[in-house]
């Protein structure tokens, strides 16, 4: 509801006003009363679907993902005339907790700028730097950046850079993003330079359009009451005093209490619905003090995380820990969270739940910190450790006083994690030692080591502590004895799947201490190769560059242009499918899943769910009207709802309808359900292969030559295993489908990359004809191949509503059901036997591949893609034999280069073993078993245009690889606890068309020559409708601007494949290329009887007065003698540079240098965009992406950002060079162009293999090498430990 504040003159109309606003906020300058809404609501939501802002988006609710950031603006507290803007994530931010902040207002991305109205500097360099593809997360980018500017107008790049730990983007690989960010810089590149922002632009009131001052007031007024809501089963209290704070908190003693500040607590422990007293303290101004005090600084409860860092590093003159603390808590979390979140809240987690791994703590705690209590009546002091013995009924956190740091006194804290951002740490530590000085000796007086991660006990290394105190510092005995003791008092809690082993847990922590003990020391004091262990990782700003070549004779073809819908996407107004308006009666269907993995359904209880509030019905399996599968015929059956069998944990087992989605996951939580003949799952892959647990095979082994001949008579023999695990797809968008009931059938919205194939499942579920389901797709928020096969579940779901009800219904699955419903991509373990001579040439390669198909092979790609398993290597011998594993998980599915990206990682690990085995330099080693022109691969296909053995020691040669390598070999030699490694990986990529058929229409309008193109793929951010409209351009010589490319639909491109495989976009060009040449013959007669230079417009018009048919159909699809036949091979080089902590096991990627063959690029930017995408989305397949699953029953136990973590923009290389071949026309392409959304992929694992030589470089310094295998994900914790890390070995 909209209100237009009318100033009182009188006091009736005051109290009028007053009862009005303390229920309002201001968004985007308009106020809203928010009386009847439940002061819980989530901010997003409210703006989603109450006030219809569609461009904040949500994917995670756990305040890590950034899609939903909007900026906070209100006033300051304690300094009056001072605004406070911030960015926070509105997916948890309660609507209720606005109230109480004074002149506040909400900004969301439409607020800053529109195509009508004009964008927002931000939103156009964003686009233009091409740094949107899917465009999801976009606007959560534009909100994060216009909030550091609404601060600082003219940022350093670093300042840039450390902005967006909290956004991510599955897309683009970041680089375009941060460079469009960096534009805004004072001090960034030449190259990347944009105007500097005027701060006007940042402080314009969105509804005057007049730079803001806001004359009507939003939050408390004086005198309201304090009970703001007392409604919705709960009461929500706005005290304004620590008094009135004192009192509520007796009046309900006995109940659970919840004090409110930015409520970030929730996106960790989500089951938060059992407080129903809610007090937001936010109105106290008491709990806002800040005081630099004689003997520390003292900082009160209402203090966010970011405001502590800003006063540690105002008053770090005074204590030289207070730089190191503000240091280690902006690793705490991410920016928007530390916005909101308080350092109190953060201990009273740690005060309810024990195991709660709360950093805040472990510093207030190492560094003497004491903390004051208030409750009625009085205040109390206390340390950290105290505090988790107090019983907090009726009391509350008032302040902390973190110490000055004594003379001759030395604090820091340390942090191991699992990526450089948004992440918990493994083990994190915080130690404080007081020294003293005599004759020369310097010895510990006292000292306290606290640790975090450990258990959820361990809190002080006491034993450690008591042993340290007197002894000298400088003795190599002191160092080892107190390690020794420590190693026996650090026993970590091994319980847990979701974190990383004891064995790495304990390591890490004595390493953290072996870090602090030679920070104590001098430099002198510290052997030289050991002072490496001091430092973390050094991680400059991120830089790159990108090479290219194009021909503006043919523009728009090969023009870098800027991607149709860019702008709509970074100004938020592309709408995905939950961003269309709902219809008056429509419905939310959510699935209820299993909960064990390989049992009968012997009941299910759905009475209570059905009479649940908003609850509509109840769909079970015999509710279905047609055939209970998503995967029509001739696929195997996928049951949508289980009839019985339950054959993984996550497995849909009713669907539960209401009229709103809140209602409907509500829903789920009251159906019960009983199970019969439970037996034990199968997990794991090796439980697979004991059991003999497989599918039939699609396809068979492969045998060219004789390969266990010549490998028994090859002059070496190794054998290997390695492995290769799941990866989610983290799109954006998570599965959705939207159905409307119609007069001839349904009407689809799908998020789905093969709409024929979705309309065939609906149409089998609601019993109904193929003709009577019109699928339309738009634009997806991602894909990655999990919306191929995997859609048709979603799509169904709504579908069903839709039609048992008559009424319109959509089916959304959160980020939580989609990590366990839906499969991942395929996990493998390989076992090879390899015959090679003394140069390391192959003789003959035998390969197993077990391959995870989970509980259904519908989507199985061992037996598909052995066009991939030679890489780019030739042998005369093979034998690769498929081997389809079948287990108790989700179905695994495509995803992005899928087999080819396994495939390839294993004869590259081959490689790598048979250079190790014979001490030689693995990159010679691959370079001397290059294919060479004209060679025959394994499945007897020519290479007429081969170019990798070119490509190859050109970029050895351009890149500087021996020299590199030599810096490389002296920096391990002079450094113990840090070292480098560098890897080559070369590709052939085979590019096959046989399974791409579309149907692709080119119309031109007679009116005024504009041209409408309809195609077969579905835009999901890789720039095809872009190329499309380039092509169409080029072949009909007119502006890309007179052309349209519609969404895809089944009525306008029936029958049409699935978008994916890279052939997508370069198939749709070749059909609308093929449109244009039709019309053009059509054309060319009348052309003929017009003067030379005839306008198009007047073309057309002289076209369409003879009735020239001016729509042309094209449908492409593979010719018969072409069927399993490559159309042609693709090409690169990648040079990956890694280093790495060997204490830790954190590594970072310093360079990689990529040559890669795109043919004459249709779109430069575009094909460098999805070079650099898929290549990061690689590197977080090898390095850092790893599912984790209950080993008894199977359910996905990480199934959500705080555990699963994709890259971040510092887990890119730090510098990124990327090159497309210049002068490299392939004769056997659309236009001469090559496919770029998969080939680079393949060649990320060159990251892992550098690591990897990392990791051989820390085992020379043991003793130890040898061979090893390193599967992927090769995590920080399973880095270190193949380090074999022994603090034994730790000296000064």
């Amino acid at each position: 509801m909209e209100t237009d504040l009318v100033q009182g003159h009188n006091t009736n109309e005051g109290e009028e006003r007053t009862a009005r606003t303390r229920h309002q906020i201001r968004v985007n300058g308009v106020l809203h009363d928010v009386s009847n809404i439940d002061p819980r609501t989530p901010l997003a939501p409210y703006l989603h679907f109450m006030l219809l802002l569609h461009g904040t988006k949500t994917m995670c609710f756990e305040s890590a993902c950034g899609s939903c950031t909007v900026v906070l603006e209100y006033d300051d507290p304690l300094k009056p005339g001072k605004r406070i803007a911030i960015s926070v994530n509105s997916c948890l931010y309660p609507v209720g907790a606005l109230l109480s902040l004074k002149n506040h207002q909400i900004l969301t991305i439409e607020a800053l700028g529109s195509l009508k109205k004009g964008l927002h500097p931000i939103q156009k360099r964003l686009a233009d730097y091409n740094g949107s593809q899917c465009g999801f997360c976009s606007p959560g980018f534009v909100m994060q950046m216009f909030g550091l500017l609404k601060n600082n107008p003219t940022p350093s790049v670093q300042e840039v850079e450390d902005n967006f730990d909290g956004n991510v983007c599955r897309c683009t690989g970041y680089r375009p993003i941060l460079d469009a960010m960096k534009s805004f810089a004072k001090d960034s590149d030449a190259r990347l330079k944009g105007s500097l922002i005027d701060i006007e632009d940042l402080t314009i009131c969105p509804k005057t359009k007049q730079p803001c001052g806001q004359n009507s007031c939003t939050g408390p007024a004086e005198g309201s009451d304090i009970l703001l809501y007392d409604d919705f089963g709960i009461k929500w209290y706005q005290p304004e005093s620590l008094h009135q704070l004192y009192n509520i908190m007796q009046e309900h003693i006995r109940k659970y209490i919840k004090l409110v500040n930015g409520d970030t607590t929730k996106g960790i422990y989500k089951g938060s619905q059992y407080f129903k007293i809610l007090i937001d303290v936010k109105g106290i101004p008491d709990l806002y003090k800040v005081t630099m005090g004689p003997t520390g600084l003292k900082v009160s409860s209402n203090v966010t995380l970011s405001s502590l860092i800003d006063y540690l590093k105002e008053y770090s003159d005074q204590s030289p820990s207070y730089n190191m603390i503000a240091s280690h808590l902006l690793k705490i979390g991410n920016v928007q969270v530390r916005n909101i979140a308080g350092w109190a809240g953060n201990l009273m987690m740690k005060w309810y739940h024990r195991e709660f791994h709360s950093e805040v703590f472990v510093i207030f705690e190492a560094a003497g910190a004491k903390l004051t209590i208030g409750y009625k009546g009085g205040k109390k002091t206390c340390t950290p450790l105290q505090f988790l013995g107090v019983n907090m009924k009726g009391k509350v956190l008032l302040d902390v006083e973190i110490p000055k740091l004594k003379e001759n006194e030395m604090m820091n804290c340390y942090k191991a994690r699992c990526q450089t951002q948004n992440s918990q740490a493994y083990v994190c530590a915080a130690f404080r030692v007081q020294l003293k000085t005599s004759s020369g000796i310097k010895s510990v007086e006292s000292i306290s080591m606290v640790y975090g991660g450990i258990s959820k006990n361990f809190i002080h290394a006491s034993n450690t502590e008591k042993y340290l105190q007197g002894k000298d510092i400088t003795s190599d005995e002191t160092l080892q004895d107190a390690l020794a003791i420590l190693a026996k008092e650090i026993i970590p809690d091994d319980s847990n799947p979701l974190v990383a082993r004891a064995e790495y847990r304990q390591s890490l922590a004595l390493g953290l201490f072996y870090k602090f003990f030679l920070f104590l020391l001098d430099e002198g004091y510290v052997t030289p190769c050991n002072r490496s262990a001091i430092y973390s990782l050094n991680r400059p700003v991120s830089s790159g560059k990108q090479t290219f070549s194009s021909k503006p004779e043919n523009y728009p073809l090969t023009e870098p242009m800027t991607k149709l819908g860019a702008y709509n996407q970074t100004t938020g107004e592309l709408l995905y499918v939950n961003d269309i308006y709902p219809q008056q009666n429509e419905l939310f269907s959510v699935f209820c899943l299993s909960k064990v993995g390989n049992a009968t359904i012997s009941h299910i209880d759905t009475s209570v769910a059905e009479k649940w509030i908003g609850a509509v019905k109840v769909i079970l399996a015999k509710d279905i009207p047609g055939s209970n599968t998503f995967m029509p015929p001739p696929f195997e059956v996928e049951e949508i709802l289980s009839s019985g069998p339950v054959l993984y944990a996550g497995q849909p087992i009713a669907l539960c309808v209401a009229v709103s989605q809140h209602f409907a996951l509500e829903m789920i939580e009251e159906i019960k359900v009983t199970y019969k003949d439970e037996k034990p799952p199968i997990v794991t892959l090796e439980d697979a292969i004991e059991q003999k647990s497989f599918h039939p095979l699609s396809g068979k082994e492969l045998v060219v030559g004789d390969p266990e001949g010549i490998i028994s008579e090859s002059l070496h023999q190794i054998e290997g295993e390695v492995r290769a695990g799941e990866q989610y797809h983290f799109h954006m968008e998570t599965q959705i489908c939207r159905c409307t009931p119609t007069d001839d059938g349904l009407d689809v919205q799908a998020s789905c990359q093969w709409l024929d194939l979705a309309q065939q499942a609906i149409a089998g579920a609601c019993g109904i004809p193929a003709k009577d389901v019109n699928v339309k797709a738009n634009h997806m928020g991602g894909g990655f191949g999990a919306k191929v096969t995997r859609a048709n579940l979603v799509a169904c779901g709504a579908a069903l509503a839709a039609h048992l009800l008559n009424r319109p219904a959509q089916c959304l699955m959160d980020l939580t059901a989609n990590m366990k419903a839906i499969g991942k991509r395929h996990g493998y373990i390989f076992k090879y036997k390899v015959g090679f001579n003394d140069n390391g040439t192959l003789n003959g390669v035998i390969i197993t591949y077990y391959c995870d198909n989970g509980s259904s092979a519908n989507d199985d790609e061992v037996t598909a893609f052995f066009a991939y398993s030679d890489n780019a290597y030739k042998c005369n011998n093979w034998k690769l034999v498929p081997v389809a594993l079948k287990t108790n998980r989700a179905a695994h599915t495509w995803c992005r280069s899928p087999g080819s990206l396994p495939n390839i990682f294993v004869i590259e690990t081959i490689l790598e073993h048979v250079a190790k085995f014979l001490n030689l330099d693995p990159i010679a080693v691959k370079q001397r078993n290059l294919y060479f022109q004209g060679d025959i691969t394994p499945l007897g296909f020519n290479l007429p245009y081969c170019s990798i053995r070119d490509l190859y020691s050109t970029q050895l040669q351009e890149v500087n690889v021996v020299e590199r390598l030599q810096a490389i070999n002296k920096f391990n030699a002079d450094n113990r606890w840090k070292k480098k490694g560098l890897a080559v990986v070369p590709l052939k990529f085979s590019m096959n068309w046989t399974k791409g058929f579309y149907l692709c229409t080119v119309s031109i309008f007679g009116s005024d020559g504009s041209v409408m193109i309809t195609h077969g793929g579905v835009e999901v951010g890789q720039g095809i409708n872009t190329k499309v409209a380039q092509v169409c351009a080029y072949a009909l010589e007119i502006p890309v601007d007179l052309i349209s490319v519609k969404s895809t639909t089944t009525i306008s491109s029936p029958n049409s494949g699935t978008t994916g495989r890279s052939i997508t976009s370069e198939l749709n060009c070749l059909g609308v290329k093929n449109c244009c040449e039709i019309l053009k013959k059509r054309m060319d007669p009348v052309k003929d009887t017009l003067p030379p230079g005839t306008p198009w417009k007047d073309l057309v018009a002289a076209c369409f007065k003879v009735k020239v048919n001016l729509t042309a159909q094209y449908w492409v699809s593979c010719e018969p003698s072409h069927i399993g036949v490559p159309q042609y091979h693709s090409y690169g080089v990648t040079v990956a540079e890694a280093e790495l902590d060997v204490l830790t096991g954190e590594n970072q990627i310093n360079q990689v240098d990529m040559l890669f063959d795109c043919g004459e690029s249709l779109n430069p930017i575009i094909d460098i965009g999805q070079v650099e995408g898929s290549f990061v989305m690689g590197m977080g397949y090898w390095l850092m992406e790893k599912m984790i699953y209950d080993p008894k029953t199977g359910e996905v136990l990480n199934a959500g950002t705080l555990h699963y973590k994709p890259p971040f923009s510092k887990s890119i290389p730090i510098n990124f060079n990327i090159e497309l071949l210049k002068n490299a026309p392939n004769p056997l392409g659309v236009l001469r162009s090559k496919a770029s959304g998969e080939p680079p992929l393949c060649m990320s694992c060159a990251t892992l293999f550098a690591v990897k030589h990392a990791i051989e470089a820390a085992r020379q310094d043991v003793g130890k090498d040898t061979y090893f295998p390193l599967s992927g994900p090769a995590t920080v914790d399973e880095i270190q430990t193949t380090c074999l890390v022994d603090y034994k070995n730790f000296s000064i």
